[in-house]
Parts: C-alpha cells; sequence; structure tokens
C-alpha cells in the first residue's frame, strides 16, 4: 500500500470517530510497505472459517475484529492453536456470546493460520511530543510487561541504528543463538525495523501509536503476528520539525560592550544589588548602566530613570523587576536597538495560569523584534574571558572560575553554581543558566558554544526539551562537525519527578527512554548522575581520549579498585591483559609482594617512583588504552613527588591518566596539586570509573568523524 493509499484509509478511520484501525486492516497496511504478515480472512461464519481452515490447514488463531477494542486478548478476543473444525465453531461460538453483551461489537473474526515457533519482539511507533515520530524496540510477547526490555530511536532511523537498538536489548541473545540454539534471520528483522520506520514517517500526524506485538522471528524469516495503530482524534499533515538553531545576536549575550541592569538596588541583599556588584567590581571589561529609582548611585556609578535616558549604544538589557514589566521593556529595547535581554526575574510559566500567556507575550514581541532572550527564572550568565557576569550569588559565597574550555548550559540554577565551583581548578568557558527558555534554547546554546574558541567540552543538566529535534541537529553538528563532545545529565526521569520538573521551570520531563535512544542517536554521552556529569566533563576537559576499552590500574591500597572492577559491567569496560613484556619489566624492579598483574598492587610500601615505573610499562603496552591511578595518600611512603612525576608523564603519554583519592585535608591538598598540572583526581570509585567511561565512549565516537 504506497503512503497516499494509507493515509487516506487511516483519515476516513478517523472521520468516522474510530479508536483504532481493525488489525486485518493494519497488516494490509504494513504488507504494503513489504512486511511478512500471516495468511488470514476476515470471515463472518464459522462455515466460512471452517472453510478456509480446510484450505489453508490447521492449527488456526481466532480473533474479534472491530475498531473499538485495543487490547483483545484481555476480552477473551483471541483464541490460539485451533486444530479441527470443531474446536473452531465452538470458539466462534463462545466469542459471539461474550461480545453480544458488550458495547465494542463485532464487526467480524480474523482466522490466521497458527505461525510457527520463534523469538517475539514488540515494535512500537508513537508520536513523542519534544521528538516527534520515534521508535521502539524490545523483547515481545508476555516478556514486555516482565522485563521492559525496551529502546528508543527518534526516526527516521538508519541500518546502523537499528544494529545498535537489537544490541541494547537483553533479547539479543534470542536472536544470535545460545545454549546450542542456531541463530535467527537477523538480516530480515533488521529489514522489518527500517519499512516500519519509514511507515511511522509516512504516517506522521495519524496515529498516536502503533503496536507490532510480537514481531515472530524465526531462522527464515520476520512475520508480524499482530499489527495496532492507534489514530490521532484528527487528521493532520506530517509536522515534523525542522527549525534551525538561531545563534543571531547571541554574542551580545555574552560579549557585551555596554549593559542595562534595569532594577539595580542600592540595597545589600537585594538581587539587583547582588548583580550590579557582579557587572560593576569585578574585573567586566564593558560598561553597565544601572537603571533604578531614587538618584542614588550604584557602587559609585550614575544611575538612569529608564532605558532612554542612557547616552550612547547598549547591548544588552538584564532584568530584575517584575515580569508583567517585561513586554513595554521590550518595546523600549526595540525602539532604542538593544538585540538582546537576560530576564533573571521568575513568575512565569512555572506559575500557570494568567502567566503562561505574559510568557507568550514575551515570547511573541521577542520574535517579532528579533531580540534574543535568556530567560525568565534563571541566575543569569557568565563569560571566563571578558569576566562578564550577572550572577545574583554573591563573590563571597559562590567562586567564578578562570578561562578554562569547559561550557555548561543548565535548566537548574543550583547545579550551576556548583558546576561552576567544581570548575574552580580546571576554569570554565561560559556557563548559562537558561530557565524557562522563552526564546534562546538549548539547541541555540550549543550551536553557540560550537563555534566558540574557548569551548571544547559541552556539560549539560537538562530536566526537559523544548523541540527536541532541533536540540539532536544542533547536537549532531557539535559533535561531528566541530569535533566537540556534549556531556548530559537528564533528570525527571519517572512520572513523578517529570511532574516536579514541570512545577519548578514549566518543563516537560518526557519519557526517559526516548531521550536516552534519541541521545544515543546523536553521539551525546549520557551520565546517571550530577557527580558523573562533573567526573566526566573533567576527564574530557583534560585528558585526550581512550583508543580502546582496556584499563589497567594502579594502586597502594587494593579496596577501591576491587570496587571499581566490579562497575566494569555496567560500563562495558575490560580489564587490559598485559603484555607479558609489561609484567616482567616491573617484576625485575618491584619486591615480591608487590601484584605486577593488572591492576597492579604496589602496596602500602608504594612510593612514587613504583608509580612512575608502572605507568612507563603501561604506556608501553598497547593492550592499554586508560591508565588509572589510585592514591591512598595516608600511607606515609607514598611521597609527594607523585605530583612532578604524573606531571612529566602526562606531558609525554599519548593515553589518557586519571587518578582516584579520598581523604581528609592532606588528600585534598595532594588532590588539588595533581588537578592544576592537569591530570584530574576523582574521589570516588565510581566518579573514577565514569570518568573512564567519558573517554573510551567519545574515543569510539571520534573513530567515527
Amino acid at each position: 500500500m504506497e503512503k497516499t493509499a494509507m493515509r487516506n484509509l487511516c483519515k476516513t478511520y478517523i472521520s468516522k470517530g474510530a479508536t483504532i484501525v481493525p488489525e486485518h486492516v493494519s497488516k494490509q497496511i504494513i504488507e504494503g510497505y513489504g512486511i511478512r504478515i500471516p495468511e488470514g480472512a476476515v470471515v463472518k461464519t464459522s462455515e466460512e472459517g471452517i472453510k478456509f481452515a480446510e484450505k489453508v490447514g490447521y492449527p488456526m488463531v481466532l480473533k474479534a475484529v472491530s475498531t473499538k477494542i485495543l487490547h483483545k486478548m484481555e476480552l477473551k478476543g483471541v483464541v490460539l492453536n485451533l486444530r479441527s473444525p470443531e474446536e473452531l465453531k465452538i470458539s466462534f461460538v463462545e466469542m459471539q456470546n461474550i461480545f453480544s453483551d458488550r458495547k465494542e461489537k463485532l464487526e467480524g473474526f480474523l482466522l490466521e493460520k497458527m505461525a510457527p515457533v520463534g523469538a517475539e519482539f514488540i515494535v512500537g511507533l508513537q508520536n513523542d511530543p519534544h521528538f516527534g515520530p520515534v521508535v521502539m524496540l524490545g523483547t515481545g510477547g508476555v516478556f514486555i510487561h516482565l522485563l521492559e526490555d525496551i529502546t528508543f530511536r527518534v526516526l527516521p532511523v538508519t541500518q546502523n541504528d537499528v544494529e545498535e537498538m537489537i544490541g541494547e536489548i537483553k533479547g539479543k541473545i534470542l536472536i544470535r543463538g545460545f545454549r546450542g540454539r542456531p541463530p535467527l534471520d537477523e538480516k530480515s528483522f533488521i529489514q522489518a525495523l527500517l519499512k516500519i520506520g519509514q511507515l511511522g514517517i509516512d504516517a506522521a500526524g495519524l496515529y498516536e501509536s502503533m503496536d507490532f506485538n510480537p514481531l515472530l522471528l524465526t531462522r527464515q524469516e520476520t512475520v508480524a503476528l499482530d499489527a495496532k495503530i492507534i489514530l490521532a482524534k484528527d487528521a493532520m499533515e506530517p509536522s515534523i520539525s525542522e527549525e534551525k538553531p538561531n545563534i543571531t545576536n547571541m554574542d551580545k549575550l555574552f560579549a557585551p560592550q555596554a549593559v542595562a541592569l534595569i532594577g539595580a538596588s542600592t540595597t545589600p541583599g537585594k538581587i539587583g544589588n547582588a548583580i550590579a556588584d557582579s557587572l560593576i567590581n569585578h574585573q567586566f571589561e564593558g560598561q553597565v548602566f544601572p537603571i533604578t529609582r531614587g538618584g542614588k548611585k550604584v557602587f559609585g556609578l550614575e544611575n538612569f530613570e529608564n532605558l532612554r535616558d542612557i547616552p550612547g549604544k547598549v547591548d544588552l538589557a538584564v532584568v530584575v523587576v517584575g515580569l508583567a514589566l517585561v513586554p513595554d521593556i521590550l518595546d523600549q529595547c526595540h525602539q532604542l536597538g538593544i538585540a538582546a535581554m537576560l530576564i533573571i526575574s521568575g513568575g512565569g510559566k512555572e506559575l500557570g495560569g494568567e502567566q503562561v500567556v505574559l510568557e507568550q507575550d514575551i515570547q511573541k514581541r521577542s520574535r517579532k523584534y528579533g531580540i534574543r532572550i535568556i530567560g525568565p527564572n534563571c541566575i543569569g550568565c557568565f563569560n571566563a574571558r571578558n569576566r562578564f557576569d550577572a550572577f545574583f550569588q554573591v563573590y563571597e559565597r559562590m567562586i567564578r572560575p578562570p578561562l578554562g574550555n569547559i561550557a555548561f548550559i543548565t535548566q537548574s540554577g543550583t547545579y550551576g553554581c556548583s558546576f561552576l565551583e567544581e570548575c574552580a581548578i580546571t576554569g570554565a568557558s561560559k556557563m548559562i543558566s537558561y530557565g524557562n527558555r522563552v526564546d534562546v534554547d538549548e539547541a541555540d546554546m550549543i550551536a553557540y558554544l560550537a563555534q566558540d574558541p574557548d569551548t571544547k567540552v559541552i556539560a549539560s543538566y537538562v530536566e526537559g526539551l523544548g523541540d527536541g529535534r532541533k536540540f539532536l541537529r544542533a547536537a549532531r553538528d557539535v559533535i561531528f562537525k566541530h569535533k566537540k563532545p556534549i556531556v548530559l545529565y537528564k533528570s525527571g526521569r519517572t512520572k513523578r519527578s517529570a511532574e516536579a520538573a514541570q512545577s519548578h521551570t514549566g518543563a516537560y520531563g518526557g519519557t526517559y527512554g526516548v531521550y536516552l535512544g534519541a541521545f544515543k542517536q546523536s553521539g551525546i554521552l549520557t551520565v546517571d548522575s550530577y557527580a558523573e556529569l562533573v567526573a566526566a566533563t573533567k576527564a574530557l576537559s583534560m585528558q585526550p581520549s581512550a583508543q580502546g576499552q582496556g584499563i589497567s590500574m594502579i594502586s597502594n591500597g587494593a579496596g577501591p579498585m576491587v570496587n571499581a572492577i566490579d562497575m566494569f559491567g555496567r560500563y562495558g569496560l575490560e580489564i587490559a591483559e598485559l603484555e607479558s613484556y609489561s609484567i616482567q619489566e616491573m617484576e625485575s624492579h618491584f619486591p615480591d609482594f608487590y601484584i605486577c598483574k593488572n591492576p597492579v598492587d604496589v602496596t602500602g610500601s608504594g612510593t612514587s617512583d613504583d608509580y612512575a615505573l608502572a605507568m612507563e610499562s603501561l604506556i608501553k603496552d598497547p593492550a592499554v588504552h586508560v591508565i588509572m591511578n589510585w592514591f591512598v595518600f595516608q600511607d606515609t611512603p607514598l611521597d609527594e613527588g607523585i605530583v612532578k612525576v604524573l606531571e612529566e608523564i602526562n606531558q609525554k603519554s599519548p593515553k589518557p591518566i586519571l587518578c582516584g583519592a579520598t581523604g581528609g585535608p592532606y588528600t585534598k591538598k595532594m588532590s588539588r596539586a595533581i588537578e592544576e598540572i592537569g591530570v584530574p583526581v576523582l574521589n570516588t570509585a565510581h566518579t573514577w570509573i565514569a570518568a573512564a567511561n567519558a573517554l573510551v565512549r567519545w574515543g569510539k565516537i571520534q573513530k567515527t568523524l
């Protein structure tokens, strides 16, 4: 069935108020896309059914046909394995009786040849509110409810996408053979998934979801045993977002020559006073024009009653006053040629009701005038190069890092504060807290940072996305064109936490499985906690990527290494099998009680020279791709020369080096000294491994660039 005929057929059912497309028609649709279906026919009577069964042969399956029944099995609308005319006739009568008193009236019976034994999978299509049409793959039949073994991708999908999906589910073992069972026809399975994906694109706007459960895979073929198309309430033309990131005038948000602070205050403790302090008293290279009433100077600067009184051109308006005043301020900005606005003030759509309408008005004026806006409901922006700083956190309470190569975009101001302080040694390029994203969104931000010469790594905390496809498009450009990694922590993963996210910033969290699949598809490095986000970002900022997944470990205390190795399976890492010459080199120099296989244990007697020799051996070993040192700085033999050792080896090593240590003041002092020479130090085995995993994953992606 070609695309136009399929769409017209679905529209006809929608116009009749149908909830679903009947199974036999759904199967005709997918058969038209080249997907095998069982031999079957729709019959009205048992006599017609018996005649058909005798033609194709028993055993048979009997199914109720209706445009109102969503779940036939639960309503006893399916009978399997009918082996004779007598069984078929009895099942006809029983099913007629079951539905005679129900509101869902039968339109006939679908009779099909019983399928052979094989592995069952589910393939689903749905229209996600953020990403549009997506495809789901999982282990099917009853296992979909027991295992929830599923993965997603955004449509359209490539063969590589489909192969990755198959590799991600536990059910892949059923396809590739186990316990002496032969492998199944994976090639036909891949082709079936690609064809279903094309159907999902072609039918966009007409369905809420489609389920093909089970999709049966045998040694010879792939067959759709069931097909369910749940229709949209209203037929719409396909509306897959093609919006592209917009970085017009975004330089005004980070490198303004002149800033107007609307709502500046002379009262300590007020947000307007704290932002004025950040802009005026801490090395920002541009001009600042405070706007407030009362006539008092703000930190020695003349204040103004309104924007029109400011002499000269203003690039950026920073707004701290009530959100209700913003539409009028936007009108003034348009008249004065002010191209950008940073709205710190809250009180927008996160409160619901009329505030949603207010934000819509702000957005409308922003788009009409071409004024770029970050916010509202955010803590501001930071540029380490020119020291532009619009935070309302005073310097006594929050560190502003030096210039580095990490940029951070965040939907949470809380994490924004914390992350900046995590960069106190590594430095940062930009930090953007964007709140309710009335104009500039995540896609615009990463597109801007892709072209920022100060940024090497982009880290992000996300609760939900606005236009998911726009973000993925921008992310692919950042990763595959500009060759910059994106590390992302997505929260709001469960229904309850997604609701919490909505009340916090007006964001909708979405289904995490869809987000995860979309991020994998785009090369984004996802992490599972804020601690992992910090660890992975620091590693990518300070070290080269790994050219494989072979991990080597050295420590003067074995416990953390054992703890870390327990996590290897989760991350797909491997303990490197060292070459014999590497082991012999260490054994020839070390005492007999040192363990010279991987992991290398130099015991509590280990010195900086011992670590140096072990690292030199591992750098030369081709099986090793990441060198991981754990230090027990509390052990007296480990001297402070380890910092110099690491500095010299780090300068010449083509392989990434990661360190770990945990403890009190002395450990923190040593850890800081090591990070200052460019080697990250993690303080838990978990984050140590998360950092290694990021380097390995980024190395794999780089090989495809």
